[in-house]
């Protein structure tokens, strides 16, 4: 055999000698393993006490196998007329390669004597393991059938919503969305949503089971998903909480629900899409709260509350914030608005959609189908005698011509664009056709941010840089090339752990790095900026690892090597 048979007994063993798992919770475990048959890994995964990657990495450890992840395993996997499909799926199995020297298969449970002897008969001595969690294994399956699918081999309905294989009609699907585990299940997602700060809940059905995942510090974990049983019904109850049609499955939808949850108001926003096995379901949690924020609450910089202080006292003028979706600049709009929220001034936001409701705001959601563009809404508005005006996005030409008439026309005007820096921000509207002679006259301030996690103040470990010279030189290079500036004997680096606390990930929370820029500093080259030592993104990345808010590792991931 390829493995020791004898060693699945002793992983478990293995986990509780590391601490991992306690000696109650695995003969929790087990007795439930026996009595419902499913094999312990899926027990431990399902109860969220050992995560399948980490069961996986065990596995692979102990048994001195590779781990691969579904970044590993091709898009097509190779056939063998001697292995049909249903048996791989059964047995969790994905071929990865197979040619005349080598077998090369990914396995769930590389202890399956009987699978992985049935391998061995088929390809002998060119059989090699490596072991991948259930859930990798089973969405490459699925992809590949959808990519067979795409190349005419394969007959999918993609449109239709199945049940147990039968089409569900509109009163099955009402029945389904008001039983008791549907209203259990979707009531315990929703506590756990917002205990876990999530943003975002992905509903996403597979082929034999349904996957749930919230987007917590920008990061998806996996929580419990509902049985498959269920999951159509988990769907319709959604759907029929956002005011859209249960009875229509074959295109998507948008909703929005408001709930009451630990004492908040938290609005949903919902979006539906079918997909092969199922429809999927998006929520975005919009906390109300949030609409009562202030500048003082975003923990700017000096140097940039200053700017952005002295830039909305202006009577007119055009203030731009830039990143990619999901880095807070809606907050930071809504933020500085409230700063000049009040009765002798009339505050009129275009949005798609209205994620912050804040109260003395004229709000309106655009809508493309209708015909009304954030540029027709603009253009009603300014006939509406507005002081302030915030357009959401300016993504076209039409948009950018009408803000900027509008802020030579006495307006202060709020908007985002989605570029990577303060000072991509000219370019891209040149590349709208706004001159640059307007830019510079009418720009008032360019700030850019993003958000990067906080180590967890729990378990998050000092970095001893005495014993750490390269990582002591590394940082070095960063704080001179970004001018931060910062003292070596003030430094005081952390490293990510991770703890209950913090849900194993090491960081708990996020905070954002700014840099804001005035029209001739947008224009000015890197090196001109340099030697006016310009505060940037990169400056505040530094200065917050130096601070040991962060990690460098963090601050990479986020803004990307070749930043720095």
């Amino acid at each position: 055999m390829l493995v020791d048979m004898n060693a699945p007994e002793r992983l478990p063993g293995l986990l509780v000698e590391n601490g991992r798992l306690s000696k109650a919770d695995l003969a929790k475990v087990t007795e439930a393993a026996s009595a419902t048959g499913q094999p312990l890994r899926a027990v431990l995964d399902r109860l969220g006490l050992i995560p399948q990657k980490e069961w996986a990495r065990t596995c692979a450890d102990h048994l001195g196998l590779p781990l691969v992840s579904i970044d590993d395993i091709p898009e097509r996997l190779p056939e063998d007329p001697r292995l049909s499909s249903d048996y791989l799926t059964r047995n969790a199995i994905a071929p990865i390669e197979i040619d005349a020297d080598r077998a090369y298969f990914a396995v769930a449970d590389p202890f399956d004597g009987d699978a992985i002897a049935a391998l061995e008969m088929i390809f002998g001595s060119s059989l090699a393991l490596a072991v991948a969690t259930d859930r990798d294994i089973e969405l490459a399956m699925t992809r590949s059938q959808e990519a067979a699918a795409a190349a005419g081999r394969d007959t999918i309905d993609i449109v239709t919503a199945r049940h147990g294989g039968i089409d569900l009609d509109t009163d099955k699907l009402t029945e389904l969305a008001n039983n008791a585990p549907t209203v259990r299940y979707l009531d315990t997602l929703f506590d756990q949503a917002v205990e876990m700060r999530a943003t975002d809940i992905h509903l996403e059905p597979t082929a034999n089971l349904a996957r749930v995942r919230l987007r917590v510090d920008g990061e998806l974990v996996e929580v419990q998903a509902p049985d498959k049983s269920i999951y159509e019904g988990v769907i319709s109850r959604l759907k029929i909480l956002a005011g859209m049609d249960i009875s229509e499955r074959r295109r998507p939808q948008d909703g929005r629900i408001r709930q009451r949850l630990a004492g908040r108001d938290i609005d949903m926003r919902v979006a539906s899409a079918p997909m092969i096995h199922g429809e999927t379901i998006v929520l975005r949690l919009l906390d109300n709260h949030e609409g009562l924020s202030q500048l003082a609450d975003l923990a700017l910089p000096a140097h940039v509350s200053k700017r952005i202080k002295a830039a909305i006292s202006q009577p007119n003028g055009l203030i731009l914030v830039t990143g990619p979706t999901g880095s807070g600049k809606t907050t930071t709009l809504h933020a500085a608005m409230n700063a000049l929220n009040e009765t002798r001034r009339k505050i009129v936001t275009i949005e798609n959609p209205v994620e912050i409701q804040t109260p003395g705001l004229q709000q309106i959601e655009v809508n493309a189908e209708l015909g009304w563009t954030f540029a027709a809404a603009l253009r009603t508005v300014l006939r509406h005698d507005p002081d302030v005006i915030m357009v959401g996005e300016i993504r076209d030409s039409e948009t950018a011509e009408l803000a900027v008439r509008a802020a030579m026309t006495g307006h202060l005007v709020f908007s985002t664009l989605h570029t990577n820096t303060a000072r991509d921000a000219a370019t891209r509207l040149v590349d709208l056709g706004v001159p640059e002679y307007l830019i510079r006259s009418v720009v008032r301030l360019v700030a850019a941010q993003r958000l990067v996690r906080r180590v967890c103040p729990v378990c998050a470990q000092p970095v001893d840089l005495s014993k750490r010279p390269k990582v002591k030189d590394l940082f070095a290079k960063l704080d001179k090339r970004t001018g931060s500036q910062t003292d070596p004997a003030t430094w005081a680096l952390k490293k990510s752990v991770g703890c209950d606390a913090c849900n194993q990930t090491g960081f708990q929370g996020r905070i954002a790095l700014f840099e804001a820029m005035e029209p001739d500093e947008v224009f000015a080259t890197k090196e001109a900026a340099q030697a006016r030592k310009l505060q940037t993104m990169g400056s505040e990345a530094v200065r917050l690892v130096a601070e040991g808010q962060t990690t460098m590792e963090e601050v990479m991931r986020i803004l990307g090597v070749k930043y720095f």
